[in-house]
């Protein structure tokens, strides 16, 4: 089988134990998007990979890369543990739910780089604010999207421009934005979700509400119904079931 020795810079996402020495690591990296590897007798205590591979860790790897089955990992050097991310619950879940959508997603090769430093600044915005984690998740969530062709925008109706917030009916998943009470009458499909007036009216701000991020005072029902629409959203434009379990958690 044909391998390469290649060197990247990798994210961890989700770190397995394998076998009663190994583990499996699935990492986002600069070079070549998502990819698998075996560090073999990492979980050997004597072994100079013992207790290196974390989740949410970035690395700098040197790996036998294969192309149809697991790199070997032949170095690893820790670059940030972000151990900034596990001191607060909510934090550590919406750092999660961000490597969660990443394990679910399928990458072009021009798109790898970005979709890494977008994780990156994700992570480093999260350790920037004191509370309402979910925010920095649902503008990355938002960012995400962009990338993938298809973004999320609410600024208007997006069936008759209209910018009056207040005339909302909700959410509009085939045109990617708001849709009016009166255009949801001439358009009444089933790509149409109604949300309560609280979360058009957060949607609407979620893009210039940097300053108020810490002092911000959000619903659990509002929390719930913004993570149920993004759920929605990136189901029906992938057209496959897309799970943020790490959400469900504590909201």
């Amino acid at each position: 089988m044909s391998q390469r020795i290649e060197k990247c810079n990798a994210i961890a996402l989700r770190v397995t134990n394998y076998s009663n020495t190994s583990q499996i690591t699935q990492f986002i990296t600069d070079r070549f998007g998502m990819i698998g590897v075996i560090a073999k007798g990492s979980r050997n205590p004597k072994s100079k990979m013992s207790g290196v591979l974390q989740t949410l860790s970035l690395y700098e790897l040197v790996i036998y890369k294969k192309e149809n089955s697991l790199s070997l990992l032949k170095e690893i050097t820790e670059v940030n543990d972000n151990f900034e991310l596990l001191d607060d619950i909510e934090k550590t879940t919406c750092a999660q739910a961000g490597a969660e959508i990443y394990l679910q997603l399928l990458l072009e090769e021009n798109d790898y780089k970005n979709f890494f430093m977008l994780l990156q600044t994700y992570f480093t915005y999260l350790k920037s604010v004191k509370r309402n984690f979910i925010i920095i998740f649902w503008r990355f969530f938002l960012r995400v999207c962009s990338y993938l062709g298809f973004p999320l925008t609410f600024d208007k109706c997006r069936m008759c421009d209209s910018k009056n917030v207040d005339e909302m009916y909700g959410i509009t998943f085939k045109e990617s934005g708001f849709i009016c009470k009166k255009c949801v009458k001439k358009f009444p499909v089933k790509e149409n979700l109604k949300c309560n007036s609280k979360t058009i009216h957060l949607l609407a701000s979620i893009n210039n509400i940097s300053s108020q991020i810490n002092s911000l005072q959000l619903s659990r029902d509002t929390i719930r119904e913004i993570n149920s629409i993004f759920k929605i959203y990136l189901n029906y434009h992938l057209h496959k079931q897309i799970h943020l379990k790490s959400l469900e958690i504590i909201y």
